[in-house]
């Protein structure tokens, strides 16, 4: 019996910390944030600067882990839709990757990334 609740223990354990998105976010600008239903961000891989005038609201680091049995496999497309919700927070419309990472190990996959939010004018 003490084998069963142990390895229920291992699987719940497995399923908990299987799949997990977390983000940093460091403000340093002042806009208002935009509700996520009229947000539109736009995800700019090469670190060059919009030639419109802008302001920097942020920076951002995400790290996205999935396991491959129980969520998958973590991906650049879940990273870029937690910027977008992050970056709508801070009221920015763009986000620009400044780096990232996508690295995996026994079943878990893992992508990191830190981004710049601007308030780019139209």
């Amino acid at each position: 019996m003490k084998i069963g609740w142990l390895l229920l223990s291992i699987l719940l354990l497995a399923i908990i910390t299987g799949c997990s998105t977390t983000s940093k976010v460091t403000k340093l600008g002042g806009a208002e944030p935009i509700s996520t239903e009229r947000c539109e961000v736009q995800i700019v891989e090469k670190a060059t600067p919009p030639t419109l005038p802008y302001e920097t609201l942020g920076k951002i680091e995400t790290h996205v882990q999935r396991n491959l049995f129980f969520g998958g496999r973590a991906s650049l497309d879940g990273a870029y839709d937690e910027l977008r919700v992050k970056a709508c927070q801070l009221g920015g419309n763009v986000v620009i990757i400044d780096d990232h990472i996508e690295s995996s190990a026994s079943e878990f996959s893992h992508v990191h990334v830190w981004a710049t939010v601007l308030k780019v004018s139209q």
